[in-house]
């Protein structure tokens, strides 16, 4: 056993011991923290510190006998390495028979259990499900203190970084008038207050911005408001910038110290508006003395559907983000063509070539971070979904190869996620073809369910779940399928995946309105070989021509990133004419978006990569 897997041991023998004392069976660790975020703070990610896999996604189990990890498909592969020499076992969530943690819970431990989670970092509505599963059969679900308090010695403190204002010129929207929308929603809820405690919630309402969370431009807070004006920013004063301070004292915001929101819900005047699925299980426990009314929180729709200032923002970035693209594939193909039969001296891997790709975004003075933590895939590794690039060990630039990144940015006017598939050899693409058979057909299949979707309309009121398949049916007539959704929410220089919209199997019922930012992103993965997605960011619109009748209203997509679709790739006879029509005028807007804005050999790479696709002439 390693000295790294003997630290993992120990961790586990420590929480069984701490479980011992509070007379638990077994104790959750789940991924979140208090605001129920995807990512969190160093100091909250302590299913990775237990575990040592640090994917977004996972849920980790702990019993006198037993340390399992739940995560989905997309983890499958990094999850088994990062488990590998521990006696953590991985379950396969969704795959059969593999039953999801609080089924394996109820099935396998005996009456008269109790299981333990910290109530701050699960919500009140999964704490409704996981006790109803339990109780059915006899097991008692505890809310139970952090036990990490004393098994992380060196535990990071809970950040403090600057929070700024963004400016109404990039919202379109001043806090005032956000907090009277809120209220609005409040009075015809019949609820008095609100309690917000997601982080891109409590930013979007008031256009601040921070850096408290990896990725995510947001600080750790939470806001109370209630419909007689009333609104408190618990958070720590001293670290607003000057414009953020006048900017709240003009919304008449009054701020207090984050450590005493725990002590003031007491007092909170009812009912209370509070989200179920966005709202811990130990704020709405400390509420219980009034009356709460559970609905989904009116800022989550409302900054879903952008604003017409914040989507002439958001292109404004896709430009920029598309020269930065256009800059790092033209480097990346001369770079290519310069290897004579070997890697590239110095070498050049996986890591590095994220490392290039953000040396281009970060020359910009909006860039402020990247959107997500890069996926820069070399053949094989393309193949996991969710892959964490390492510095050390990462793979070797050796064409010819396939060469899947899936990056974006946080930018001062706009959120960017794209993912591209890419052929590196030094033929035009035939040695690839050559190396690993079967890849055109797949690409062409993937970006024929990116281009049914793209172009698809569909009734208002439809959510995406109910237009998942549009993309998968290329695939599965061919008995080919991909294990994550289609599409996701986006967030307006906020989180890069943002509720309530998704299309994907299984998502919620909340559907698809003009103005959401969403994600077009099919794929396709073989283990071991190669991984191929295709996504472009696009946004919910009105349908043209679209005069409401018997039949209702219908919306479409308007694509907005801004970046070639590698050519090489393209098998142009597996293609509709309808479908090369709408490569060829993805690519000739694509030119005409960039081509001033790059000079000499990248310029001349972009009319390469954009011309026209050959049509059968037969």
């Amino acid at each position: 056993m390693t000295q790294h897997e003997d630290y993992r041991a120990g961790l586990v023998r420590g929480l069984r011991e701490w479980m011992h004392r509070q007379g638990l069976t077994a104790f959750v660790v789940p991924s979140s923290d208090p605001h129920q975020g995807e990512y969190v703070p160093e100091r909250f990610r302590t299913r990775a510190y237990i575990s040592g896999f640090s994917g977004s996604a996972g849920t980790v189990i702990v019993t006198e006998d037993h340390a399992g990890l739940w995560t989905d498909s997309r983890y499958f592969l990094e999850a088994t390495e990062a488990i590998s020499g521990t006696e953590f076992v991985l379950h396969r969530v969704s795959e059969p028979g593999v039953a999801d943690y609080p089924q394996w819970l109820a099935q396998t431990l005996p009456r008269g259990s109790s299981v333990g989670v910290d109530s701050r970092l699960v919500t009140d509505s999964w704490r409704e499900t996981v006790d109803k599963t339990l109780r059915n059969r006899g097991i008692t679900l505890v809310a139970s203190e952090d036990p990490f308090q004393a098994l992380w010695p060196d535990r990071p403190t809970i950040p403090a970084a600057p929070v700024y204002l963004l400016a109404t010129t990039q919202t379109g929207e001043t806090p005032r008038s956000r907090l009277q929308r809120i209220r609005d929603e409040l009075r015809a809820a019949a609820a008095h207050s609100h309690v917000i405690t997601t982080l891109d919630d409590i930013a979007w309402v008031l256009n601040l911005r921070g850096s408290d969370v990896a990725y995510n431009p947001v600080f750790i807070a939470y806001l109370v408001i209630d419909v007689e004006g009333n609104v408190v920013l618990y958070t720590d004063g001293a670290r607003l910038t000057g414009e953020a301070r006048k900017s709240l004292e003009q919304a008449e915001v009054d701020l207090r110290p984050y450590t005493s929101f725990d002590r003031d819900l007491p007092s909170l005047t009812g009912p209370v508006l509070l989200d179920p699925e966005r709202t811990s299980w130990s704020v709405a426990e400390r509420l219980r003395h009034t009356v709460i009314v559970p609905e989904i929180q009116p800022s989550t729709a409302m900054k879903a559907r952008k604003n017409p200032t914040e989507l002439r923002c958001l292109r404004n970035a896709m430009v920029r983000d598309g020269v930065a693209l256009v800059r790092f594939l033209a480097w990346l193909d001369r770079t290519v063509a310069t290897l004579d039969g070997g890697t590239a001296e110095p070498p050049l891997d996986e890591f590095h070539l994220a490392e290039k790709l953000r040396s281009f975004r970060s020359g910009y003075d909006e860039y402020i971070s990247d959107s997500f933590n890069y996926i820069s895939g070399l053949n094989g590794n393309g193949a996991i979904v969710h892959y964490s690039t390492p510095r050390d060990g990462a793979a070797a630039l050796d064409p010819p190869a396939v060469y899947l990144f899936d990056s974006g940015a946080q930018y001062r006017d706009g959120t960017t996620d794209i993912t591209r598939t890419v052929a590196l050899d030094r033929s035009g693409g035939t040695e690839v073809l050559e190396r690993f058979s079967r890849i055109r057909e797949d690409f062409t299949l993937v970006l024929k369910g990116h281009i049914a979707l793209a172009v698809l309309v569909f009734p208002e009121g439809k959510p995406g779940r109910d237009i998942d398949a549009v993309a998968r049916l290329p695939l599965w007539t061919t008995r080919r399928n991909y294990g994550h959704g289609t599409g996701h929410g986006v967030g307006f220089v906020l989180n890069v995946h943002e509720g309530p919209q998704k299309i994907a199997p299984g998502a919620s019922d909340y559907p698809l309105e003009p103005g959401m930012l969403c994600s077009n992103e099919p794929g396709l993965y073989r283990p071991g070989r190669y991984g191929i997605r295709t996504e472009n960011l696009v946004v919910v619109e009105k349908a043209p021509e679209n005069e409401e009748d018997e039949f209702g209203s219908f919306l479409r997509f308007e694509t907005l990133s801004l970046c070639p679709i590698d050519r090489r790739l393209i098998d142009t006879s597996m293609l509709t004419e309808a479908e090369l029509d709408w490569v060829d005028a993805y690519h000739r807007r694509v030119r005409e978006a960039l081509s001033d804005l790059l000079d000499g050999e990248d310029r001349a790479w972009l009319q390469r990569a954009t011309a026209p696709l050959e049509r059968d002439q037969s």
